[in-house]
């Protein structure tokens, strides 16, 4: 069941009222894949109120319901979900423990967008492991149909703990322009992500000793920075020597633009 649009524009008091009324219906016609969906949508919105109590409550709700009928997927979002709410509170090891279990879930249906995103959440949070958790987000990121301004956000996120002289600060930048450029000249902020991958490179080259008004357009050839079939494989294998034997998911089951 969609989110209602007023729950979309932020008028979280009348969501919650179509969540009740819906799930009164729901409940005579025992349609229990939606109740599920329904509590966790009202749980978000009531933890985002700041109800933590209340909202853990209907999260339990639904993903004993999820268990009981057998829906990997929405345990999968009830578990990131509960996590979430413990990265709120302050336990970081719960946060990174449910949302490990979600991973676990996601792979199994091959919910590979949700992935990323709850591999981000972890890789944010864990200050040891955090960017072997980035480094496959990204990864998997590039294969699969990701949105251009979460690519962007997640590729920033590995850049800022990338060593300051390190080969692949410039490989991220890259890529991020990359996918700049072959996005839909249409799309939302295209111009701001396009400003914030050029920041990354000019950056990149800088710490190299680059003299960005003199010298920035030869290391940029140099480098192959121009060239997707060079930089992209390169990328690739710093992110797999990143994640060494710590990959949470198989890669071969993952198909392009899945």
């Amino acid at each position: 069941m969609e989110t209602p649009a007023v729950a979309r524009q932020g008028n979280i008091e009348q969501a919650l009222s179509f969540w009740q009324e819906s799930l009164k219906i729901i409940e005579h016609i025992g349609e229990f894949k939606d109740k599920a969906t329904i509590l966790n949508n009202m749980a978000n919105a009531i933890v985002n109120q700041g109800n933590i109590e209340q909202g853990l409550s209907l999260l339990d709700k639904s993903l004993n319901i999820n268990k009981n009928i057998g829906n990997i997927l929405g345990q999968a979002e009830n578990l990131a979900n509960i996590g979430c709410v413990a990265g709120k509170t302050g336990d970081i090891p719960r946060q990174i423990e449910l949302n490990l279990q979600a991973i676990e879930l996601f792979a199994q249906v091959k919910a590979y967008g949700q992935m990323v995103t709850v591999l981000r959440y972890i890789g944010l949070a864990d200050g040891s492991y955090g960017l072997v958790y980035l480094a496959q987000a990204i990864w998997l990121s590039l294969l699969i149909q990701y949105p251009l301004a979460d690519s962007i956000g997640l590729i920033f996120d590995l850049y800022t703990r990338v060593p300051k002289c390190d080969e692949l600060k410039a490989l991220l930048g890259t890529t991020a322009f990359y996918l700049c450029l072959v996005q839909d000249e249409s799309y939302p902020k295209l111009q701001e992500f396009q400003i914030i991958s050029i920041k990354m490179l000019l950056e990149a080259a800088i710490n190299e000793g680059i003299d960005i008004k003199q010298d920035y357009t030869l290391w940029y050839l140099q480098q192959q920075l121009n060239d997707p079939e060079y930089f992209l494989p390169r990328l690739n294998q710093h992110l797999e020597e990143i994640v060494g034997d710590g990959w949470l998911f198989d890669r071969s089951q993952v198909s392009i633009g899945e």
